[in-house]
């Protein structure tokens, strides 16, 4: 019995691992940092107890268009990490990597910039 040692090939799913791996981790903490973020502030009238509107603590509504885009672009991420041929892999991976931090940034800032606007009582 002949035991005939040879390098293991390179593994398609461990190079897959080093794109996938960083851009999930780094996907989830943005939508950490962006829904952290405070919301922009509402008109709320000055009594106590608040208004069911005000006590939520602003409207989500600019950080979802954030995350929603995140999380399509992490799925991009894995459908083109399976699916594109090795040759351009390596380009799209990091287009699409870059997309991803882009659209954090600007989420950051757009959300950032809404929420320093004032609080109106009346």
């Amino acid at each position: 019995m002949t035991n005939a040692t040879t390098a293991p090939a390179p593994s398609r799913h461990r190079s897959l691992a080093w794109w996938l791996a960083p851009t999930g981790v780094f996907a989830v903490v943005a939508i950490g940092i962006l829904w952290a973020i405070p919301r922009p502030a509402q008109m709320c009238i000055m009594i106590y107890p608040p208004p069911p509107e005000c006590s939520t603590g602003g409207d989500p509504s600019t950080v979802i268009v954030f995350l929603v885009l995140i999380v399509a672009l992490y799925a991009a991420i894995v459908t083109c990490a399976l699916l594109v041929p090795a040759r351009l892999r390596l380009l799209v991976l990091g287009l699409l990597s870059g997309a991803l931090v882009l659209v954090f940034l600007v989420g950051l800032a757009a959300t950032l910039a809404a929420s320093a606007g004032p609080t109106y009582y009346y």
